[in-house]
């Protein structure tokens, strides 16, 4: 059973892979994202948020301790975060990981603009070196080492040197460690913050290789002129775009 959602896990997003325009350094390049979004403009984003999920059709249940919420559209679930509602265990944790996919990236696109600057980045076998720590596990203590870290411009790699790249493959990577596997896609292109520079949506997900543990998270990154990633989003559920844009 846990192969087979782990499986499932993989699939779904690989499923997210797609290809973006190529274009130079400087200049304006459109807004771009996974046909697995079923976008045709961003004028459509108001009804994709609105509507269920056509994966999920009975959709999940969020709770925050004393009453439940079913959730069945991004809408829903936008809400439903914000409100400090969560998963009741680990398999709606697992079956929620299709809105994470879908619903942050809907939310930012709606005021995403045209790049005009930057190249787009590609995953590449330096990219757990350029990559801060993410997708971290363990308790507080060791989600607050990883913070600092982070701000000290330490790498993914750096943090956890058992980390290895297992595959790349278009906009996805996977890597693992000796407990878990680490899936990365990037799911939209654009300026994301409005600084005019190329930025890009990542889903991540974490899955225990020996338990039925599980995360989901949403990123933007940015790259520095040293090639290093920094993190746009705040790094708690709801993902809020930071007011400080990162040096």
């Amino acid at each position: 059973m846990k192969n087979r959602l782990i499986h499932m896990t993989l699939t779904a997003a690989a499923s997210l892979m797609w290809f973006s325009p190529m274009f130079m350094q400087t200049g304006v390049a459109q807004v771009t994202w996974s046909p697995d979004l079923r976008l045709n403009s961003q004028a459509d984003i108001p009804n994709a948020i609105s509507t269920p999920l056509p994966d999920i059709s009975t959709g999940v249940t969020y709770t925050n301790g004393v009453a439940d919420r079913a959730i069945k559209t991004c809408q829903d679930y936008l809400n439903s975060v914000r409100a400090g509602f969560y998963p009741k265990d680990n398999l709606e944790t697992r079956l929620a990981g299709s809105f994470v996919f879908r619903c942050y990236v809907l939310r930012d696109l709606q005021s995403a603009k045209p790049a005009t600057s930057g190249i787009p980045f590609k995953w590449s076998d330096n990219s757990l070196s350029q990559l801060p720590p993410i997708l971290v596990v363990g308790a507080k203590d060791v989600e607050k080492a990883a913070e600092k870290a982070e701000q000290n411009g330490t790498s993914w790699q750096q943090y956890n040197p058992e980390l290895k790249i297992t595959s790349i493959k278009n906009d996805q990577l996977i890597a693992e460690d000796k407990e878990n596997y680490y899936i990365l896609t990037i799911v939209a292109r654009a300026d994301f913050n409005g600084d005019g520079v190329s930025d890009f949506a990542v889903v991540g997900t974490a899955n225990g290789k020996q338990t039925s543990w599980v995360s989901n998270k949403y990123f933007i990154f940015s790259q520095t002129a040293n090639g290093n990633l920094v993190r746009l989003t705040s790094d708690k559920i709801p993902y809020q775009i930071k007011a400080e844009i990162p040096n």
